[in-house]
């Protein structure tokens, strides 16, 4: 004989939904943040430019 244990999945699931909630928003957050950098056009100056700073 097996003990009967309770296994109520919905209060387990109901318990975790915050937690994945903050998870997969922050991942979103990151990605955003990261591939907003990585797009940014890095400042091109002319040649013009550099020899009249020299």
């Amino acid at each position: 004989m097996q003990p009967q244990l309770p296994h109520d999945h919905h209060t387990a699931a109901a318990q975790l939904r915050p937690v994945v909630v903050t998870v997969v928003t922050l991942k979103i957050m990151v990605f955003a943040l990261l591939m907003t950098t990585l797009n940014l056009p890095a400042p091109i100056h002319a040649p013009v430019e550099i020899a009249s700073i020299r």
